[in-house]
């Protein structure tokens, strides 16, 4: 009896010291909450001058301008942040995938296209940055581009620059904050949320089974001249053969067909406005909207490590100006939707597998388009896409990817012949979207310097951050995707297809 008591006045207590802390975490989440909101690209230190002074002495006042330029940029908080900028290296700009081949660079030739390459996307950068400045005194844009150009070519024969880009890497962050994980009690919640995330999932499969609205528009790019699939494999077999990594760095014009020909058709179900897709753009008042009279296709590329091979992805992105609310209080409704479709293509540049996100990476869905992959086994540590199968193409030359009303959910995808009359889309850059325009002559990214688009939070933000993701539900910027609640993944992760799929 005397243990009894004593156990049940332990629990007692117990349990009014947890609410007691529980009040106190609430208050701290909520200020954490406000500061995370509000943090920004760390400022340049002071100290970086030391470190460019490694740079030879004919081309320092060229990295320490590149630096004062990218300080300017800070200041007037026009940073985009699509890829990483480090101070050390002033010419150059980092994804995740070009982050993972430093270990592998030891052949001049290798380190010539990766320096190709991350230059490549320090110059869009700067340009998009340039373009955003309020105030340009001072900045040449095609000074900068000199200067870095001049950087670049020093640092493929300069042993000091490859030693320390493998001893001190540049890091990408994860878009997951731990944090939130630890204040939000991870282990438990996750265990909470399984069942309910699991029910989704069923849901939105479901969705694949059932009968299409009656009032649906097809959608589709402006046909350009086909690709024969031999020129195409023609094109891959000689860029892979040129680099020793099996690199397929093709020529901007080459991917532009590419993207053109296997641009999707897009089915789309039509209940309202909030289903037409549009083009992104700023109100004179300085607030982004989707101008849906101007049906708009994004498209942009990247690359992924599959395997042991590095493959090339094409990228369309569609952009609805609602999701649309179905009850008073819909977590998920809000400004802005949108749709993220990637086509991975195979070393000979054929349909390989498809994947898509919502623009807030959520609902991350993989389909096999390839009949010989096969998916791997479950990993449970973390939470796994939809997964399915895609009967082979015949002769159907086109993928068509059919998405629900309101939602915006991909509820459909097969080969298809090119339809008689679909609704043309306008085929944009996705780059266009760091740099809009405004009034006055003025451009501004449509995300923050967070990467993201906070005209477009969502309720569901409030009760889902114990995942550690930032604004769940939010619209994001390219390179800062979280795609799962429970482990962590990025969209674009340099390996993230591999665990999905059993080696071919």
């Amino acid at each position: 009896m005397v243990r009894q008591f004593t156990a049940q006045k332990f629990i007692t207590r117990c349990l009014v010291a947890l609410r007691a802390v529980t009040l106190r975490l609430l208050v701290l989440i909520i200020s954490l909450t406000t500061v995370s909101c509000a943090n920004l690209p760390e400022p340049i230190p002071e100290s970086v001058s030391e470190r460019l002074q490694n740079y030879p002495f004919a081309v320092q006042n060229c990295a320490f301008q590149l630096v004062d330029f990218k300080r300017t940029v800070q200041q007037q908080g026009v940073q985009d942040v699509q890829h990483l900028w480090v101070p050390r290296y002033p010419h150059l700009a980092f994804d995740r995938f070009s982050l993972s081949l430093i270990p592998e660079l030891t052949s001049p030739q290798s380190k010539e296209q990766w320096l190709h390459y991350v230059a490549r996307l320090a110059s869009v950068q700067r340009e998009v940055e340039h373009q955003n400045l309020a105030n340009k005194a001072g900045f040449d844009i095609e000074h900068n581009d000199k200067c870095a150009r001049q950087l670049t070519t020093i640092a493929l024969n300069d042993r000091q620059f490859w030693h320390q880009l493998r001893q001190y890497p540049p890091h990408i962050q994860s878009n997951y904050q731990n944090w939130q994980r630890v204040l939000g009690l991870y282990p438990i919640s996750k265990l909470l949320a399984t069942p309910a995330i699991d029910t989704e999932k069923k849901r939105i499969i479901s969705g694949f089974i059932s009968p299409l609205d009656k009032n649906t528009i097809t959608y589709a790019a402006t046909a350009a001249s086909p690709l024969h699939p031999q020129e195409i494999q023609s094109w891959f077999t000689h860029t892979s053969q040129q680099s020793h990594l099996g690199w397929p760095l093709l020529s901007e014009y080459q991917i532009a067909r590419l993207s053109a020909h296997y641009s999707p058709e897009f089915l789309i179900e039509s209940a309202s406005l909030d289903d037409k897709p549009g083009l992104v753009a700023y109100h004179s008042g300085g607030q982004p909207y989707v101008n849906t009279s101007k049906p708009t296709l994004y498209t942009s590329h990247s690359y992924t490590r599959f395997h042991g091979q590095i493959l090339l992805q094409l990228e369309y992105s569609l952009w609805f100006a609602n999701r649309t609310a179905t009850s008073t209080l819909d977590p998920y409704a809000g400004q802005f939707d949108g749709l993220l479709v990637r086509l991975t293509l195979d070393s000979r540049g054929r349909p390989y597998i498809l994947d898509s996100i919502h623009h807030c990476g959520c609902y991350h869905m993989v389909f096999a388009l390839d009949p010989q992959l096969k998916f791997a086994k479950r990993n449970t540590r973390i939470e796994a896409p939809i997964t399915m199968h895609i009967n082979p193409r015949s002769d159907a030359a086109t993928l068509q990817v059919t998405v629900s009303k309101g939602d915006h959910m991909v509820k459909s995808l097969r080969w298809v012949e090119n339809s008689a009359l679909p609704r043309q889309l306008n085929v944009l850059g996705y780059q266009q979207l760091r740099s809009l325009p405004l009034k006055k002559s003025r451009h501004k990214s449509l995300f923050d310097e967070q990467g993201m688009l906070m005209a477009s939070t969502r309720l569901e933000r409030w009760y889902l951050w114990p995942f550690g993701v930032k604004s769940p539900g939010t619209m994001r910027q390219v390179g800062h995707h979280a795609i799962a609640f429970i482990g962590e993944r990025h969209f674009d992760d340099a390996d993230m297809l591999s665990p999905l799929f059993q080696k071919p």
